[in-house]
């Protein structure tokens, strides 16, 4: 499906060089789709990631379909994004309160990929909050990965989100997603870039 486009979002302090984000790079290279894959650096300050992304969306919609992959933060903006604008997403131990769960990372914050740093603060919570989506409009549009070794999130908390929507739900594991690789074919599926041959 020449015409589905997946749009991958990256957690906190992140960035397309990330594990996850490579794992997904390499394997749509591999089955010769690589082009419909947009991975893009998102904006570390909040009400300036919904303003990218948004744009960027809507500019994708012009012409293609799109699905959602997000892992961790990149979880909860991709909830936000399937929410607003339709389409499946593929959430990976994605954050459901970061406005609670990130104030812990209050002040200067490096990121992981690069040298800089920035200074995550009040206002930046008070912008998470306004991308908060109550109640999920149509769980089958959602694919949750959980793994209970979290070491970041409760998973429990997007267990509970996302009740009526698929989820996998692995003991152990942690925040990274052991093993992400065994479910690339039924994130590809899930998300109309490819159909998987069973």
């Amino acid at each position: 499906m020449n015409n589905q486009k997946l749009l991958y979002l990256h957690g906190f302090n992140s960035s397309p060089q990330s594990h996850k984000a490579q794992l997904v790079s390499q394997y749509m290279a591999q089955c010769g789709c690589l082009k419909q894959l947009i991975c893009p650096q998102i904006p570390a300050v909040p009400a300036q990631a919904q303003v990218f992304l948004e744009q960027l969306v809507e500019e994708i919609l012009k012409e293609f379909q799109l699905s959602f992959v997000g892992s961790s933060l990149g979880g909860y903006y991709a909830t936000y994004l399937a929410e607003k604008y339709s389409g499946s997403a593929v959430l990976i131990n994605p954050s459901v309160k970061p406005y609670q769960t990130l104030s812990r990372y209050l002040g200067e914050n490096k990121f992981y990929f690069d040298e800089g740093t920035w200074d995550f603060d009040e206002s930046h919570i008070e912008q998470l909050k306004k991308l908060d989506v109550s109640e999920i409009s149509e769980p089958e549009r959602y694919l949750v990965l959980l793994q209970t070794g979290d070491e970041t999130l409760d998973y429990r908390e997007a267990e509970l989100k996302y009740k009526n929507s698929q989820c996998i739900i692995e003991q152990g594991g942690d925040h990274s997603f052991v093993g992400l690789e065994r479910f690339l074919p039924q994130i590809m599926q899930f998300s109309k870039i490819i159909e998987v041959k069973t």
